[in-house]
């Protein structure tokens, strides 16, 4: 029995109709975060969302070097097969680094000679010649129809170019005929490099 003075205890009923009358009332007083607590939840989701930037980062990073990979695996396969088709007697005028039979229809690198189509030889024609050329030049040249399907032959012709030892560099001030960079691929700023 309860002291004589003191609160009497409340059954079990009362006491959830005191717990459920606050939902009746509008609910609990809104929770108001102090400033130390807006701060440390700021600091929590920037730390969050550089890690997840940092996460993705690294995947892309590792997807890109997979398809390097892949593409210079699918490039060096294209070289290994080209060079069973190059004439190798075949070398360029002294002191050039490339040259173009337009009779035989034949680039002709320090490694040897292979066949290129119509469009393809007359833009190379053009690039064989000393000196950086601008992009309007090569595609008058080749009567291509935009940057777009020049730089697309382009890429096509990588193996063939990298089989007799040549690439294009691309620069702002103008495309080149180049020596392929031993050991690797053409990659960086030639042409076929989107």
């Amino acid at each position: 029995m309860a002291e004589m003075g003191s609160t009497p205890a409340l059954t079990l009923r009362q006491a959830n109709r005191v717990r459920y009358d606050i939902y009746r009332r509008g609910g609990p007083p809104p929770y108001r975060m102090s400033a130390e607590e807006r701060a440390a939840r700021r600091a929590e989701y920037a730390a969050r969302d550089r890690l997840h930037a940092a996460t993705i980062r690294a995947k892309r990073a590792g997807e890109r070097a997979l398809a390097k990979a892949a593409d210079a695996a699918r490039l060096a396969a294209e070289v290994d097969r080209i060079r069973s088709e190059i004439r190798l007697g075949v070398k360029p005028p002294t002191g050039k680094l490339a040259a173009v039979d337009v009779a035989g229809m034949l680039l002709i690198g320090p490694l040897g000679a292979v066949g290129c189509g119509g469009a393809l030889l007359r833009t190379l024609e053009v690039l064989v010649g000393r000196g950086r050329h601008p992009v309007p030049s090569l595609l008058a040249a080749g009567r291509w129809q935009d940057e777009a399907a020049l730089r697309a032959a382009l890429k096509a012709s990588r193996p063939k170019l990298a089989a007799i030892g040549l690439q294009i560099c691309r620069r702002k001030a103008g495309w080149r005929m180049a020596k392929e960079r031993s050991g690797e691929p053409a990659t960086g700023h030639s042409a076929a490099a989107a």
